[in-house]
């Protein structure tokens, strides 16, 4: 398995290499890879928020923060430097074929890393992506093609919540969210923090589906 790092770029030049590694993935030609990134400022509408009205489109336009439709599950989430995006593309036709399963293995180990660098978090079946004391901090969409994942989970680390109150996240009125910084009174370090979230979704995804070989590629 592979870990890439893209470090601060655009959502559609991502998506563009999401699809690129996705299609080699399927094809046989690459291994499983975890694409992790930090996103210029977006707002990201999934399947289920194709059509939302659940945002201020006007804050966002005066912001040049563009609005951009996914073919992930979903709402409505946004991206900013400082959150971190981790999108695996990982074969699972010869694993556990299993979507539900899929989303309770990223959520544990989000809420894995989260709690190795002080953040109390913890996931919950009933209640999609990761919470800390009723705040969310990890939100969670995905997409499958031929079983192959793509698109993934954001977590709050370091980055300005002040959007997410120009929203209702996931669709859902009346949700709070959190970062790590908020939670911890300080910024992370966000090189070493990738490296716990890496090192941890490689173990959980050999415990979770086996025949993992981990191959650290930080480029």
């Amino acid at each position: 398995m592979e870990i890439l790092d893209l470090g601060t770029a655009g959502y559609t030049g991502v998506l563009e290499k999401q699809i690129d590694l996705l299609n080699k993935r399927i094809a046989g030609e690459v291994p499983d890879t975890l694409i992790m990134v930090e996103h210029h400022p977006v707002v990201t509408l999934g399947r289920l928020g194709a059509e939302s009205n659940a945002f201020d489109a006007e804050y966002f336009e005066k912001q040049n923060i563009p609005v951009v439709p996914s073919r992930r599950g979903g709402e409505i989430t946004c991206h900013a430097p400082g959150q971190l995006v981790m999108y695996p593309v990982v074969d699972l036709k010869n694993r556990k074929k299993d979507v539900s399963f899929y989303i309770d293995f990223l959520e544990r180990t989000v809420s894995a890393s989260l709690n190795k660098i002080g953040v109390p978090a913890e996931h919950t079946p009933e209640e999609r992506g990761v919470w800390v004391h009723e705040k969310k901090i990890a939100f969670i969409g995905i997409a499958l093609k031929q079983w192959v994942t793509y698109h993934g989970i954001s977590v709050n680390l370091n980055n300005d919540l002040d959007p997410f109150t120009r929203m209702d996240p996931c669709g859902r009125k009346g949700t709070r969210v959190t970062s790590a910084k908020e939670c911890l009174a300080r910024e992370v370090n966000m090189r070493e923090t990738k490296k716990v979230f890496a090192e941890q979704f490689a173990r959980d995804l050999e415990k979770a589906y086996g025949g993992i070989k981990l191959e650290e590629i930080w480029t």
